[in-house]
């Protein structure tokens, strides 16, 4: 982007006059899209665009456009509606400028940089932000609700309009044009099919109202951000993804993005909107948002294999699937009857005494190459180079616990689907059509067992993993 200063310094000076680029830095995170801070005439703005490295594959480009890799509305609609509800008096920044279609700089806007903080970890953990937190959920709630409230009709046309029966076919389709065979996103597929509401309304959704999309201060929100997949829809879509697990960033009781519990936040919106939320429906959508994730960590991390995003983020968010793997069977073991039996954890220290007289073994490679990064990369690093870096060290613990016990937990896997009759992709076709076989103790212990070891080797720090254990591991051993 460095290279590309002169024509943005050039469009800035065509929209706000004479002046100059200062502080030009790339921000972290940004799975599909790149945000870029930088200052022009001492004003501070952000550079929203999508990545160099994106190239749109036909896989990605049926009915939804090419706009990038998980389904968004253009840039130049998304400029548009910013603008609008930034017209409206919504906590959204002032759009600026939108980047020549067949300029240089690619596919983005301008936009003002609304001061508050993005880092959920941040957020959630220092104590500068404690008092802000505490009012979140209130001025999320009050904020949602005055977007549910815009007239569909005032909207740019552009918008898609889309039910929940036509987002999950459009899920699945997504699902299945890797040819995936997962039973835990079998089995979730087949009871959201099954149970699919029809809205109350159709209104505009955002479709990524979390945590990390907030901008804050020390008193509280300032700005919703990220409208890429906003549409016209069920505004229960909205109201439940708050809650999704893998957004509560270790705040795993705190249902409402790590600040809220569920009831507080539910109670919260139905205040500021005038409107009850029917319970039924919110679940069905949690079960669906979680899921959703699932499946655009799954066509994230493609991108890196098919070559058109080959960074190592997204091979880590490829990996992300097996916390959704967990999340989903909290979420569903309600539809079952009973509570299951106590299982025994999958073992962690199942690797070898390393052979003392033979040459350097795999797993001391990638020991090496952790300590080379933590110690020397990640100390030198600034800026987005620390976010890399992390995600880096991510990486290499994956290859070191696959190593590890990778083959252990598929031999474990392959011993319980002989018992029961199945091999993995027969199981997910199974589940896909029948509900009710999970009711099986022996198959609802499989699924659990397989997610457990799965996100053992994936993340064993996810906070949905340490739920599953202290609900799922009893004092009696399961063989």
């Amino acid at each position: 982007m460095h290279d590309k200063k002169e024509q943005l310094e050039s469009l800035c000076a065509e929209k706000l006059g004479p002046g100059d680029i200062t502080e030009l830095t790339q921000l972290s995170g940004g799975a599909s899209m790149e945000s870029w801070r930088f200052c022009y005439a001492d004003r501070p703005l952000v550079l929203r665009r999508l990545p160099f490295l994106s190239v749109p594959t036909a896989a990605f480009q049926d009915d939804i456009g090419a706009d990038n890799d998980v389904g968004s509305i253009s840039l130049a609609t998304q400029a548009g509606l910013i603008d609008y509800l930034h017209r409206r008096g919504l906590k959204v920044p002032e759009v600026i400028a939108e980047l020549p279609a067949d300029g240089e700089l690619g596919e983005g806007f301008i936009m003002s940089c609304v001061e508050g903080e993005a880092l959920p970890n941040r957020l959630l953990y220092k104590p500068e932000y404690a008092n802000a937190c505490q009012h979140l959920s209130s001025q999320c709630a009050r904020e949602l609700a005055h977007i549910h409230s815009i007239d569909p009709a005032d909207l740019p046309p552009t918008l898609p309009v889309q039910s929940p029966r036509v987002l999950l076919e459009e899920q699945e389709r997504f699902y299945r044009q890797f040819g995936s065979s997962n039973p835990v996103f079998e089995l979730a597929f087949g009871w959201l099919a099954r149970h699919c509401p029809e809205p109350q309304e159709y209104r505009l959704v955002h479709a990524d109202f979390r945590m990390g999309n907030f901008l804050v201060d020390e008193d509280g929100l300032t700005a919703v951000l990220d409208w890429e997949l906003a549409h016209i829809g069920d505004p229960l879509r909205d109201i439940s993804f708050l809650c999704i697990p893998s957004w509560r960033f270790g705040q795993y009781d705190l249902e409402a993005g790590g600040f809220a519990t569920q009831e507080q936040w539910l109670a919260d919106y139905e205040k500021a909107s005038g409107k009850r939320v029917p319970r039924e429906n919110f679940d069905w959508w949690m079960v669906f948002n979680i899921l959703w994730w699932g499946v655009t960590c799954l066509r994230l991390g493609s991108t890196f294999r098919d070559g058109s995003v080959p960074t190592v983020e997204r091979t880590i968010i490829g990996r992300r699937i097996s916390e959704v793997e967990i999340d989903l069977l909290l979420a569903l073991e309600g539809q079952r009857p009973g509570t299951g039996r106590p299982l025994t954890a999958p073992p962690e220290n199942l690797s070898p005494e390393l052979p003392t007289d033979e040459e350097v073994q795999y797993v001391e490679v990638v020991s090496a190459l952790t300590q080379w990064n933590k110690n020397e990369v990640l100390a030198a690093a600034s800026g987005h180079g620390i976010f890399a870096s992390r995600v880096a060290n991510n990486a290499l613990g994956i290859v070191d616990r696959a190593l590890q016990l990778g083959t252990p937990y598929a031999q474990r896997q392959t011993q319980r689907l002989t018992a029961i009759g199945y091999d993995s992709a027969a199981l997910a076709t199974a589940l896909r059509t029948d509900f009710e076989l999970c009711i099986s103790e022996v198959i609802w212990d499989h699924l659990r067992l397989t997610t457990l070891e799965r996100l053992t080797i994936d993340q064993p720090r996810y906070a949905g993993r340490a739920v599953a254990l202290k609900r799922w591991c009893g004092s009696k051993a399961l063989d």
